[in-house]
C-alpha cells in the first residue's frame, strides 16, 4: 500500500509539474478570465436562473467586452477631433509651435520624460512580453474567453469539486474559501477605489484649467486606471503639453506638478491603506505582494502577488489552529 500511494503521489507530482509548464506561457489570460469569472459570477446566478447559464454567460461576456471595448473607441473618436483641432490651431498662429520646441529641448522636459519613462517604458515592456505577437494574442483571447465561459456556466461545480477531493474538514474548507474570496474582493475593490479616486482628481484639475470633454476624459482616466502600468497619467501628461503649446506654460506646468505630486501620489498612499485594511494584510506585506507578483506573474502580478501572500497567511493561521 506504500509503495502504490508513493507511486501515485509522485504520478500526480509529474502530471501537476506538466500541466504548470502547459498553463505558464498563457498564465496571464488564465488570470485575467478567473478575475473576470470573480467579478462576474453575482451577475450570473441572477441571469441564469431566467435565462439559462449558458446564455446568462454568453450574455455577460458581450456586455463586458463592450463596455471594455466602447471607452477606446470613443476616445479614438475625441483624440481624433482634438488632432484635427490642434491642427488647424497651428496652421491659425493660435499654438505656438516655437515655444513647445523650446520646452521639448529644455531641461525640464527632461524632467518630465524621465518621471514618466518608467511607467510608459514598463507598460511597452510588458506589452511586448505578454503579447508577443498576434498568433500569441489570438491564442490566448481564445483561451480567456474558453475559460472565462466554462467559469461561469459551471463555477459552482469548480468549488463542488475542490471541496469534494480536498480532504479537510468542512469548516477548514469553508474558512479557507471564505478567506481566498475576501481577499479576491478587497485587491479588486482597491484596485476600483484607486483608478476613480485618479480619475477624479484628473477631472478637477482638467476643469480648473478650461479643458472641455473633461467628463469624458474623466471616465475614460477611470478605464485606464483599472489597467496595469496604464493611468491617468497618459491624460493629464499631454493636457499638460498642449497648454505648454498654446502658449500657456505656466498652466501647464502646474498641471505637471499636480499630476505628479497629488494624482500620481494616491496610489503610493491608498493602495497600502485602502489594500490592507479590506484584505487583512499590513500594508509591507501587501506592497511587497504588489511589487513581487509583478516581477513573477507579470502585470496581473499587481492582483495575484498579495492574494498569494494574504492566503499564505491564512494557510499557516489554519495549520496552527487545526494541527499544530
Amino acid at each position: 500500500m506504500d509503495e502504490e500511494k508513493a507511486f501515485a503521489l509522485a504520478l500526480l507530482a509529474v502530471a501537476l509539474y506538466a500541466s504548470l509548464l502547459v498553463v505558464w506561457p498563457f498564465f496571464t489570460y488564465v488570470a485575467l478570465a478567473v478575475f473576470l469569472a470573480y467579478a462576474l459570477f453575482p451577475l450570473q446566478r441572477r441571469l441564469a436562473p431566467r435565462i439559462g447559464p449558458r446564455k446568462a454567460a454568453v450574455v455577460l461576456m458581450v456586455a463586458a467586452t463592450v463596455l471594455f471595448v466602447l471607452p477606446f473607441v470613443l476616445m479614438f473618436q475625441v483624440v481624433l477631433q482634438q488632432a484635427l483641432s490642434v491642427v488647424e490651431r497651428v496652421q491659425s498662429g493660435e499654438i505656438d509651435v516655437e515655444l513647445l520646441e523650446e520646452f521639448l529641448a529644455s531641461d525640464l522636459w527632461r524632467d518630465v520624460l524621465d518621471a514618466a519613462q518608467s511607467g510608459a517604458g514598463r507598460v511597452l515592456e510588458e506589452s511586448v512580453s505578454v503579447v508577443g505577437g498576434a498568433s500569441t494574442v489570438a491564442v490566448g483571447m481564445t483561451i480567456l474567453g474558453f475559460l472565462l465561459y466554462y467559469l461561469l456556466v459551471a463555477g459552482d461545480d469548480a468549488v463542488a469539486w475542490f471541496r469534494e477531493m480536498t480532504p479537510l474538514p468542512a469548516d477548514v474548507q469553508d474558512r479557507l474559501l471564505a478567506e481566498l474570496d475576501r481577499l479576491t474582493y478587497a485587491v479588486l475593490i482597491t484596485q476600483g477605489v484607486i483608478a476613480v479616486v485618479q480619475a477624479v482628481l484628473t477631472g478637477l484639475g482638467l476643469f480648473a484649467l478650461g479643458f472641455s470633454n473633461v467628463l469624458f476624459w474623466t471616465v475614460f482616466a477611470v478605464v485606464l486606471g483599472l489597467l496595469p502600468f496604464v493611468g491617468s497619467m497618459f491624460i493629464w501628461i499631454p493636457a499638460a503639453l498642449l497648454l505648454i503649446g498654446t502658449g500657456r506654460p505656466f498652466r501647464g506646468a502646474a498641471l505637471l506638478v499636480y499630476g505628479f505630486g497629488v494624482i500620481n501620489l494616491t496610489d503610493n498612499y491608498l493602495r497600502p491603506v485602502i489594500g490592507g485594511r479590506s484584505a487583512n494584510l499590513n500594508p509591507a506585506i501587501l506592497v511587497v505582494g504588489i511589487f513581487g507578483g509583478l516581477v513573477v506573474f507579470g502585470f496581473t502580478g499587481i492582483f495575484v502577488g498579495p492574494i498569494v501572500l494574504g492566503f499564505t497567511k491564512t494557510i499557516v493561521a489554519v495549520v496552527a489552529d487545526e494541527y499544530a
